[in-house]
């Protein structure tokens, strides 16, 4: 028999930590000493250890090491659970790469705003257009790119012609995480028939607006918003819509993220000087 601190050398394991998993019920003492108190283990108990320790350094939690040890006999029911704990694995390697992507792309778009601060807000009449458009729930806001996969797809086969610059127009009221309402759409030269889901009308023409136009991959809307909402509330107007982006040079412009163009634009109300709407 080995005293605790004896058998943490030769387990190399601390005694605080046998202390841990005996407290845990994942490795008691062979015996206690009923004069001494002292924690006794075995020889044989070193085994059990080493396999505590190696599931531990795998990701096991204790509630998960403690159904696992008595399976080390059984090789199909520990290759199930090994191969579960990969996949586990891998699924927080995906997300912590996500991770870092982010991360990467917001260093970048720090440096970029740091680089060009300035965003042009101008006020402008927006015209109505006749849009061909596909409004669809989508899981995320990430997904929108999908929606335009589809609208581009059946626009070719069709034979229709963009006009111009296509809009992304977000209906929710508030933001949301997941379930976002999105319409994409086309401007249109002429109407055409569209069958459901998509839709052939005519976006109504905005006599005021607040546009602020910004360049490069579009995480940079984040900033262009902030400099949109900061000039509506600085210049005393109220916004009395949805805003909603305009390409000026998209994917299917251009190749590169950083030559992207996209004009943010928003229906606004001047306000009198003591909040209240002044009506047009």
């Amino acid at each position: 028999m080995f005293k605790i601190g004896e058998f943490s050398r030769l387990a190399q394991v601390s005694a605080r930590m046998l202390r841990y998993y005996d407290q845990c019920g994942l490795l008691h003492p062979d015996r206690v000493d009923h004069f001494t108190g002292y924690r006794l283990y075995s020889a044989a108990q070193l085994t059990d250890l080493a396999r505590i320790v190696a599931l531990r350094d795998m990701g096991f939690g204790v509630e998960e090491i403690a159904a696992l040890l008595p399976c080390f006999g059984d090789a199909a029911a520990m290759g199930a659970a090994l191969r579960k704990k990969e996949r586990a694995v891998r699924a927080t390697i995906a997300d912590e790469q996500t991770k870092l992507e982010r991360i990467a792309a917001f260093c970048g778009a720090l440096e970029k705003e740091r680089r060009d601060m300035t965003y042009e807000v101008k006020l402008t009449s927006l015209p109505a257009e006749t849009v061909l458009s596909l409004r669809d729930t989508l899981p995320d806001y990430q997904r929108e790119g999908e929606l335009w996969h589809r609208l581009c797809r059946y626009m070719a086969e069709v034979g229709v012609a963009c006009d111009q610059g296509g809009y992304s127009i977000y209906h929710d009221e508030e933001f949301r995480d997941q379930d976002v309402d999105v319409e994409v759409a086309v401007p249109l030269a002429a109407p055409v028939e569209a069958p459901p889901p998509y839709s052939c009308h005519t976006l109504p023409a905005i006599p005021l607006a607040a546009a602020v136009e910004f360049a490069g991959p579009y995480d940079g809307y984040a900033a262009a918003t902030q400099a949109l909402a900061t000039w509506v509330e600085e210049n005393g107007y109220r916004m009395t819509g949805l805003i909603r982006g305009k390409a000026i040079a998209s994917p299917a412009d251009v190749p590169s993220p950083a030559d992207y163009r996209t004009q943010l634009q928003v229906p606004v109300q001047k306000l009198h000087e003591h909040g209240e709407k002044i009506e047009r």
